[in-house]
């Protein structure tokens, strides 16, 4: 995996990002992590935005309140990338793809979306392993210090490029692109 893209090309695909929900789903997220937990709701709302499906929707919508609040009361406060993740993963209808975005809106500056799209435009493969993650992870963590800017920026710009270059890649009922 490598992220081929110049600061410029970051910036340009970045800016022709455009899905709805992300300043919403934001804050959401940072307001779970000030409380140190999400709600059922929050999961609920992480999966509206991330699958346009009802059957993940569903799945998620079967956690237990109190599930769903020890659960990432447990990832939120995990010093253990493994058990951050790791964590999430526990929850009814949640798999390494909404984990991340879990991660990534809860935690801006740690944390990439891990999806079918960023990984196509990082040349890796969408089965994903912990290892996986990680590398993932660092890879964005070291191009957004490198290039000065943000993960969400570098998130937006690893869609957007894929999205371009593959304007038909879709795996109905997916939204924000990812598997």
């Amino acid at each position: 995996m490598r992220i081929t893209l110049s600061k410029a090309d970051i910036e340009k695909y970045a800016s022709t990002y455009a899905y709805e929900g992300d300043e919403e789903l934001a804050s959401l997220m940072i307001d779970a992590r000030t409380r140190g937990f999400m709600t059922r709701n929050d999961l609920e709302a992480v999966a509206r935005w991330k699958w346009r499906g009802g059957r993940t929707r569903q799945l998620v919508s079967e956690n237990m309140d109190d599930e769903v609040r020890e659960i990432s009361q447990t990832a939120f406060s995990a010093k253990s990338e493994r058990l951050r993740i790791g964590a999430l993963l526990a929850l009814r209808g949640v798999q390494w793809p909404m984990a991340s975005v879990i991660l990534h809106f809860a935690f801006p500056d740690q944390n990439p979306i891990l999806d079918v799209r960023a990984m196509k435009t990082v040349g890796g493969s969408t089965l994903y392993i912990f290892e996986k993650w990680l590398a993932h992870t660092e890879l964005c963590r070291q191009k957004a210090q490198a290039g000065n800017v943000t993960l969400r920026t570098l998130d937006r710009a690893l869609w957007s490029a894929d999205k371009a270059q593959n304007p038909k890649r879709r795996k109905a009922p997916l939204a924000h692109g990812d598997t």
